[in-house]
C-alpha cells in the first residue's frame, strides 16, 4: 500500500497516521475554565518531549467551525493542566468524557468521577487515576487546525511505577489497547 500524504486520494491521512503511530498513549486532560468549571477530556496525540526539564506535548484539534475546544481554551486561559493516567479500569469513564459537552458541563460529574487536589496547580485531578502529571503551559503554537501545547511537568504522582500495577491503556488506530506484555527495554531510548 502506498499513500501520498500530500495529495490524498481514496484514503484518509488520519486513518493512516493513527494506524502506523501505535500504540499512542492517552492524555486524560483535566483543566479549569475561567468560571471555575472542571473539564476532562482524552487525547491520543500526546507524548513526552524531553526530561531536563520534563516537558510533554499535547495536540488538540479545533472544532469543525475552527473554534478551540474547551481543553485548549482553558489551558491558554489558566496556564495549568493535569494529565491523568488512563488504566484499564477507567476505560468506560474515559469514553464518557470523550463526548462533546458544552463548556458549562463538568465532565467529572458526567462520568461519576471524584476530584482530588493537586500539589502545584489549581486544576483538579482524577482521584482514581493511578498516576498524574501536573503541568504548566510552557509554549503554545497554532499548527494548521490544531493547538499544539507544550507543558512543563512541575509535579508527578503515582501509586506505583511498575507497568503491571499501572495497567496502562493506549490507542491502536481507533481502538483502546491494554499493555499486557512487557519485553526487556533497550537502552537506546
Amino acid at each position: 500500500m502506498l499513500f501520498d500524504m500530500e495529495e490524498p486520494q481514496d484514503f484518509d491521512p488520519y486513518e493512516v497516521l493513527v494506524s502506523l503511530v501505535v500504540p499512542r498513549p492517552i492524555a486524560w486532560v483535566s483543566t479549569l475554565s475561567e468560571e471555575g468549571i472542571a473539564n476532562l477530556a482524552p487525547f491520543s496525540f500526546y507524548n513526552a518531549v524531553c526530561d531536563e526539564p520534563p516537558v510533554i506535548m499535547l495536540s488538540v484539534s479545533k472544532r469543525e467551525e475552527g473554534n478551540r475546544k474547551d481543553t485548549a481554551r482553558n489551558i491558554l486561559s489558566l496556564g495549568e493542566f493535569v494529565i491523568n493516567f488512563v488504566s484499564d479500569d477507567l476505560i468506560e469513564k474515559v469514553k464518557v468524557t470523550a463526548q462533546e459537552y458544552p463548556p458549562w458541563v463538568d465532565e467529572f460529574e458526567k462520568a461519576g468521577l471524584q476530584k482530588a487536589d493537586c500539589y502545584k496547580v489549581r486544576v483538579p485531578r482524577v482521584a482514581s487515576a493511578r498516576a498524574w502529571l501536573e503541568c504548566k503551559l510552557l509554549r503554545h503554537e497554532e499548527l494548521f487546525k490544531y493547538d499544539l501545547i507544550l507543558g512543563r511537568v512541575v509535579f508527578a504522582g503515582a501509586k506505583n511505577l511498575e507497568v503491571s500495577e499501572l495497567k496502562p491503556v493506549g490507542r491502536l488506530g481507533e481502538k483502546f489497547c491494554k499493555i499486557i506484555e512487557i519485553n526487556q527495554s533497550s537502552q537506546g531510548d
